[in-house]
């Protein structure tokens, strides 16, 4: 669990294993999981699905045009997404989104876990959904790779800046209905800056998916560790920033 401190620092304590049992066994807590899995599974099929198919089967290099579809594709996918899940589980689909959470005290540790998990093996299936559908194309188009001149350290920073925005704009528009509109159009954007630098994916789960299904794990951890920390790091300066304190309520409809 997590919890704020008098100086304002986040401590954050290990659940237990009884802990992370007991998120699971209401009905709304599986109906909010499966959200979870079905919204990523979804996410990751049709987000990849565009990189390979304009990859793979049209041939097409990363121009100009390749890059707005794949942009458009990815902020379309993810908003309508988040608004069909965002009444069960508030809408994640991104392990940024709930770190974020977790360190909002919008959710519990554990339940950041549970979601987590869920999203990890939504993103696997609908990983192989992708080699069932197109036999004839390689996955590992759909991984993200760094740009010719990209350092690591410079995809690190790339990464974090663009989890860093996705997460505040997310913050910024909870408990609102504008949130899968600002939060596809983030996404969209992010693309756009980013793809050709390190594939912008602003999303952990669906680089694990793509990753586990081609066998490629080049690099794998900068898709981790730079969303992760940017994240964090709009978190905790939102809650430094602009919160009044209140315990936020993202996903409570979900939970009851």
């Amino acid at each position: 669990m997590s919890r704020a401190t008098s100086e304002g620092l986040v401590v954050v304590k290990m659940p237990s294993a009884m802990l992370l049992a007991a998120e699971v066994r209401s009905v709304a807590a599986r109906r909010a999981l499966s959200a979870e899995f079905l919204g990523t599974l979804l996410l990751t099929f049709f987000t990849a699905g565009v990189v390979i198919v304009t990859g793979g089967m049209l041939g097409e290099r990363l121009s100009s045009s390749r890059l707005l579809v794949t942009a458009m594709a990815h902020g379309l996918a993810f908003g309508l997404l988040v608004f069909t899940m965002a009444g069960i589980s508030a809408g994640h689909l991104n392990p940024v989104l709930t770190l974020g959470a977790v360190i909002m005290r919008q959710m519990t540790l554990a339940r950041g876990l549970v979601y987590l998990v869920a999203q990890l093996v939504g993103a696997v299936c609908g990983a192989v959904l992708l080699k069932l559908a197109l036999p004839g194309v390689p996955v590992s188009l759909g991984v993200p790779a760094l740009g010719p001149r990209v350092t690591a350290e410079a995809a690190l920073v790339v990464e974090g800046v663009l989890a860093f925005t996705l997460t505040a704009v997310f913050l910024a528009s909870v408990g609102k209905g504008s949130v899968p509109v600002v939060v596809g159009l983030t996404t969209a954007l992010g693309r756009l800056f980013g793809m050709a630098l390190t594939g912008a994916p602003m999303n952990p789960a669906l680089v694990f998916g793509v990753a586990l299904a081609s066998g490629m794990w080049t690099g794998h951890w900068v898709w981790w560790l730079g969303p992760l920390l940017g994240s964090a790091l709009a978190a905790m300066c939102w809650h430094a920033w602009f919160s009044k304190g209140e315990k936020h309520s993202g996903d409570a409809r979900a939970w009851r």
